[in-house]
């Protein structure tokens, strides 16, 4: 027997049978098929993204920052303000010991 037959009984079951439909298939039809392999690429691409990236945004929500930064690199003016502001609130509350330091930071 020739090798293409022995290289045929080492594959699984299931790579036969794909094989053989898809030889079963017109050239067109072949062309088809194959052009829909970048769609669902992107398209699975795509909502990973999305999805990705609000639960980004939805865990960094209350750290007070964005997840996806601006084109120009770093959070926006705003949000740093507020850190800024939020961050010398925190210091001040205990100089006046309005707050207590503990063992094991603030």
């Amino acid at each position: 027997m020739s090798d293409g037959a022995n290289n045929d009984q080492k594959k699984p079951s299931w790579w036969r049978r794909l094989s053989l439909w898809w030889a079963s298939k017109e050239e067109a039809e072949q062309k088809r098929l194959k052009s829909f392999i970048p769609l669902a690429l992107y398209t699975l691409a795509f909502i990973y993204g999305v999805i990705y990236l609000s639960i980004l945004n939805t865990v960094n929500r209350s750290k007070g920052m964005d997840a996806v930064k601006s084109w120009y690199g770093g959070d926006r003016p705003e949000i740093v303000r507020a850190l800024t502001r939020e961050r010398e609130g925190l210091e001040k509350s205990f100089e006046k010991l309005i707050r207590k330091q503990v063992s094991g930071g603030r």
